[in-house]
């Protein structure tokens, strides 16, 4: 009789477990999207990934070695990669309670290197050059395309045809770019710039940020480098002096000029009130651009949202 009724307690708590081990085994999905997924496998993969044993969930080698030979801001990117293994994902998180995608690159090369990343995956792709696929090296980024449009997921290559990111299902992980899931949904791959000219030496200019200055021609030195280059010897405070005196009377000549002429002073007036003018429209529209960039902004943010959405139940499907 008292084993029957203690058969008979026991029944709910058994129901109960039997419940909560069937909501754990409900698979999220491989890419960028929702943070309600949660692991069904998130204590195995944590030891596998902080050991750096076994294949993992996806089937890649959770290991990364850093080879000696590397460039040292090599070394350093992928030892950074390495202390993210295992973290747990996070829609818009940056740390290491939490983390999505573009978060994890933007925390690999900004602790690493102190090179700052744009915060989405679509904007991370924009910002890098683009490669093709048999360029890849250590340190690149890979971009995917894994919801309606655009790219909506990015990882960044280790080496082996693989790459660290941050799964919805699994958390921070290792994947091979061989596996059905990433052959298929691949966009592009990238390169960091500023990373790329700690390594080879180079000038590392990414987009939108070119260089504007231009070098004077050659063979025409200023008025004071051909004066210092005259046969004639004039000590270098005279030769300011100079130069600043005839400056000055050219401005005086002109203003004595413009002061003699009438239609000369009209002119120049009118041309004051232009430039006040265009000032002005050109204070309203910089405004209006900075309006313009924050809704696209603000645009592109709700893409990336509803593109990661979108994956979640896409993922959910194939997988």
């Amino acid at each position: 009789m008292t084993t029957n009724r203690f058969l008979f307690l026991a029944m709910p708590v058994r129901l109960t477990l039997c419940l909560f081990v069937s909501a754990l085994m409900v698979a999220g999905l491989s890419g960028c999207g929702s943070s309600r997924h949660v692991s069904a496998k998130r204590v195995s993969s944590v030891s596998a990934a902080v050991s750096g044993k076994g294949s993992g969930a996806s089937g890649a080698s959770q290991r990364i070695d850093v080879s000696g030979s590397l460039p040292a801001e090599t070394r350093r990117l992928l030892e950074e990669a390495r202390r993210w293994m295992g973290t747990s994902y996070r829609y818009g998180g940056s740390t290491r309670s939490g983390v999505d995608c573009s978060g994890l690159t933007s925390q690999i090369f900004v602790n690493a290197l102190q090179i700052k990343l744009p915060r989405s995956s679509a904007q991370q792709s924009e910002y890098c050059r683009r490669i093709d696929r048999s360029e890849l090296m250590e340190g690149d980024l890979v971009f995917f395309r894994t919801g309606s449009k655009g790219v909506s997921h990015v990882g960044m290559y280790v080496g082996d045809g693989r790459i660290i990111h941050s799964s919805t299902s699994r958390g921070v992980i290792v994947s091979s770019l061989d596996e059905s899931y990433y052959r298929r949904t691949y966009h592009s791959s990238g390169r960091v710039e500023r990373y790329y000219a700690m390594i080879s030496g180079k000038t590392g200019k990414n987009k939108g940020k070119t260089d504007k200055r231009k070098d004077k021609p050659a063979g025409a030195p200023d008025l004071k480098q051909r004066m210092e280059e005259s046969p004639v010897s004039v000590p270098a405070e005279d030769l300011d002096r100079l130069l600043a005196g005839v400056s000055r009377k050219v401005s005086e000549k002109v203003s004595e000029k413009v002061a003699a002429d009438p239609k000369a002073s009209k002119a120049v007036s009118v041309a004051a009130d232009l430039t006040a003018v265009a000032s002005a429209a050109a204070d309203k529209e910089k405004a209006a651009d900075r309006v313009r960039k924050a809704l696209e902004k603000k645009r592109r943010d709700l893409e990336d949202i509803i593109d990661q959405k979108v994956d979640s139940v896409i993922s959910d499907y194939f997988d």
